[in-house]
């Protein structure tokens, strides 16, 4: 009979092994997944800024070129050429630098005439070209001329000097739009700078064209020419990736300017060339200059993911049902010692009760956890029963702490709370105030004998946590960390039971958060009236700041 009960408890317990091993490996494998989920978007979030960061300190650069034309209206050839060249060869990823003035028609002969002059040649045409493909002199007798007159860059992008642009409608369109801004403007996708009839060289499908206007010096609002760039976005990335080596992403990078269908603009393919998994792809918005909206959508191969992955759910899994066999054997000789193993376990138990008692501490934050706070508030209730004495009770909460975690993970939540738990621990001076995680993001502050003064320390330990700057760009309160407080002060007496002072400090905490959060609400307690106490906000300038925002 005990043999058969005996075989029934071990084959229960192998049953419960083997269930909680699977449970243990395939939350693990989940836990391990979400990391690297979390891992790949910051990858992302990192590539993308640096290569924003590069692609707009090279646009930054035709600011600096555009200062040659505004001090004089014709400026040489060998300046310009030294300019452009030393800005392309500080950023690589700049093709070709063009300087397309904007003329009157009816000044054109003196505008050849003047560029001539300048660069002493023997003579300068603006030039049209012919639907056949001829190059004639334009002989245009209204509207404005914006002809090629200086060009440096690799020849691929040359294009015959004196060629009138108004005749090409891309480029004129982006011109125009950058007179309008007064600024940088991103060409609409990729457009051919060069007519078809002209090209000496392909033209790769990651050529950006970027247009400044150059302002007429004395005519507001009108335009004495154009600084025209080619910027070759595989360069780009190329010297943004250099800085950040991830393998196994394909990024996408998409312009989708108003109501436009989205138009690629680079496709960078990972050096791994694997199979791309679709479902796991993340967008991700670009801050570039120019007028354009565009994101990067990264695509990981399974390589990325199966690459990063441990073995560790398999060895936990293989660990449970070791472990488990182990405690089958051993049930089975412990069950021949029934005696002794009663013994034991009452040993065990009584163990872990003295055990239970002496931890006091919550692990995580290292401040004092629920069950000691339960203890010492009903210590100090008692005490200030018999001494007549105040007693406080702080609730603080970390606003908007579930958006915390959904954006930055629990990794760097838990680091949150612990920074938070431990600034307040510090601010406490006195040996018998104590500070305890009452559950989750919320804390509990116990003040004996301590009236006035405890909103005071409330105020003073909110700014402390504010002034940390802990970045929390999912909060709607602030860009950064904060939290909310509610304060409640009663002396205790035999008509009142401490569950009192709990509920009202959490509905001063609750109306903290309710106002806007990032305050101290005090609750100004009544013992004639203890189901309907007053609130009183003690943080006004903060509730002002804070009170359209949303809750």
């Amino acid at each position: 009979m005990k043999d058969t009960v005996t075989r029934n408890w071990a084959l229960l317990v192998l049953t419960l092994g083997l269930m909680l091993s699977l449970a243990a490996a395939w939350l693990l494998h989940f836990s391990e997944q979400d990391q690297l989920r979390n891992r790949f978007v910051k990858d992302v979030s990192d590539r993308s800024a640096v290569f924003s960061r590069e692609l707009n300190t090279s646009l930054e650069t035709l600011y600096t070129l555009r200062t040659l034309f505004i001090g004089q209206a014709i400026p040489r050839l060998e300046d310009f050429e030294f300019v452009a060249s030393n800005t392309r060869a500080r950023h690589k990823d700049i093709v070709a630098i063009y300087w397309v003035p904007e003329i009157s028609a009816g000044l054109r002969g003196v505008f050849e005439r003047d560029i001539a002059t300048t660069n002493s040649l023997t003579s300068f045409k603006i030039l049209r070209q012919l639907p056949d493909g001829r190059v004639v002199r334009s002989d245009k007798a209204s509207g404005v001329h914006r002809p090629v007159v200086y060009f440096q860059g690799e020849l691929s992008q040359k294009i015959p000097l004196g060629i009138d642009l108004t005749d090409n409608y891309p480029v004129n369109s982006l011109l125009t739009q950058s007179k309008l801004s007064g600024g940088l403007t991103l060409s609409p996708g990729r457009i051919a700078l060069k007519d078809s009839l002209l090209k000496q060289g392909d033209y790769h499908s990651s050529m950006m064209k970027v247009a400044l206007s150059i302002p007429l010096r004395g005519y507001p609002g009108k335009v004495a020419g154009y600084i025209v760039t080619v910027i070759d976005l595989r360069e780009s990335f190329a010297k943004a990736l250099s800085q950040i080596r991830v393998a196994g992403i394909d990024m996408k990078l998409w312009d989708q300017t108003g109501v436009q269908e989205p138009m690629l603009l680079h496709h960078h393919v990972n050096r791994t060339r694997l199979e791309i998994d679709k479902s796991r792809s993340t967008l991700v918005p670009m801050h570039v200059n120019g007028n354009r909206q565009w994101f990067m959508e990264a695509l990981p191969t399974f390589y990325y993911f199966n690459n990063k992955a441990t073995w560790l759910p398999h060895l936990v899994f293989v660990l449970g049902m070791s472990l488990t066999g182990l405690i089958c054997f051993s049930f089975v000789r412990i069950a021949r010692r029934n005696a002794k193993i009663r013994h034991e376990t009452h040993q065990l138990l009584t163990s872990n009760q003295e055990l239970e008692e002496i931890s006091r501490t919550d692990a995580l934050t290292a401040v004092a956890n629920r069950r000691y706070f339960d203890e010492v508030l009903d210590k100090e209730w008692k005490r200030s029963l018999r001494n007549k004495t105040p007693l406080t009770l702080i609730m603080v909460d970390i606003d908007c702490f579930k958006l915390y975690n959904d954006y930055y993970g629990h990794l760097e939540g838990d680091e949150c709370i612990h920074i938070v738990a431990q600034t307040l621990r510090d601010m406490m001076s006195r040996p018998m105030d104590l500070v305890a995680r009452y559950g989750g993001e919320e804390f509990a502050i116990l003040l004996p004998d301590t009236n006035e003064n405890a909103v005071i320390l409330a105020e003073q330990c909110r700014k402390m946590i504010e002034q940390h700057r802990i970045a929390h760009a999912a909060s709607k309160v602030s860009p950064y960390v904060t939290v909310s407080m509610g304060v409640a002060t009663v002396n205790a007496t035999q008509t009142l039971d401490v569950s009192e002072l709990i509920r009202h400090a959490d509905r001063a905490l609750y109306s903290a958060k309710a106002n806007g959060r990032n305050q101290v609400v005090r609750a100004e307690f009544e013992v004639e009236h203890t189901d309907s106490p007053q609130l009183l906000e003690q943080n006004p300038s903060t509730q002002q700041g804070f009170q359209n925002r949303e809750r």
